[in-house]
């Protein structure tokens, strides 16, 4: 398995907000703002739009090596980007898969073989627990895997006790993210996804990302431009080789809204290292 290293950089490029007076902040990352003449904007989507513009290979000696994914994105209302400590729902890390009891909910363990249906997510947030959804148990619940459990200390063990733990069924909430990517090698002909040799099967967090905030004060106006999302590991070459590559990938809003799903050209690594 490969390593990756997070958090994935993030670098906008390009930033064109139409007909708003803007309070320009600093940036950790480097935002760079372009003003264009102001004239009525648009009518666009709520929903945004995004499309493929370049990618690029950085390879950085005694490092790690930054493959960097460039794309232009519209949205009607501005709402792209999540501030890194924005943990409140909708945006929470994940949700506990729980039964509901006469007079609670009940946390869903590993090998459980018995429980109340149908199963629902729910996250606890200022000590209150949040209903997210349903959970669909109709194939059983899943083998034991970082991507679906966690372990968590029981509250109730007493000290000294043997096993002071409990392996909860949880699922990851989408929204925590709001830049997905995956990532594709043709093999005869056919595509055939390869996460699984970044993520180590879910017990390292992928390369899906957040977006920061652009301007809080600009949100709810016409936003376009383009992004270029940069990832950190030291096993590309390894596990890119000089096979043919091609990504897709798609973004959130703070509204939930999805984008489209946009695709890079196939690519071989040696092609586009700069």
């Amino acid at each position: 398995m490969v390593k990756i290293e997070l958090p994935s950089f993030i670098l906008i490029k390009t930033l064109t907000l139409l007909c708003n007076k803007m309070n320009i902040k600093s940036f950790t990352f480097l935002i760079t703002v372009f003003l264009i003449g102001c004239y009525d904007p648009p009518e666009l989507s709520v929903e945004p739009a995004i499309s493929f513009n370049k990618i690029i290979f950085v390879e950085v000696d005694g490092a790690s090596d930054s493959l960097i994914l460039t794309f232009n994105f519209q949205d009607g209302d501005g709402d792209i980007g999540l501030d890194a400590n924005e943990l409140a729902p909708p945006y929470h890390t994940f949700n506990y898969v729980v039964e509901q009891l006469p007079s609670s909910y009940n946390p869903i363990e590993f090998g459980q073989s018995q429980f109340l249906e149908p199963l629902q997510l729910a996250v606890i947030y200022n000590e209150e627990i949040i209903l997210s959804g349903s959970y669909d148990a109709s194939g059983g619940l899943p083998p034991y895997g970082c991507a679906d459990y966690i372990i968590v200390m029981d509250e109730q063990a007493s000290p000294g006790d043997s096993d002071q733990t409990d392996t909860l069924l949880i699922e990851k909430n989408i929204y925590n993210k709001n830049i997905y990517v995956d990532f594709y090698r043709k093999i005869r002909g056919e595509y055939q996804l390869i996460n699984d040799d970044f993520s180590q099967g879910g017990c390292v967090e992928f390369f899906n990302s957040r977006i920061p905030v652009f301007d809080e004060n600009n949100i709810g106006r016409v936003l376009t431009g383009d992004i270029s999302f940069s990832m950190l590991s030291q096993g590309f070459k390894q596990t890119f080789k000089n096979d043919s590559i091609k990504m897709s990938f798609y973004i959130y809003d703070r509204g939930l809204n999805k984008s489209n799903v946009a695709e890079t050209p196939d690519f071989v690594l040696a092609n586009i290292t700069k």
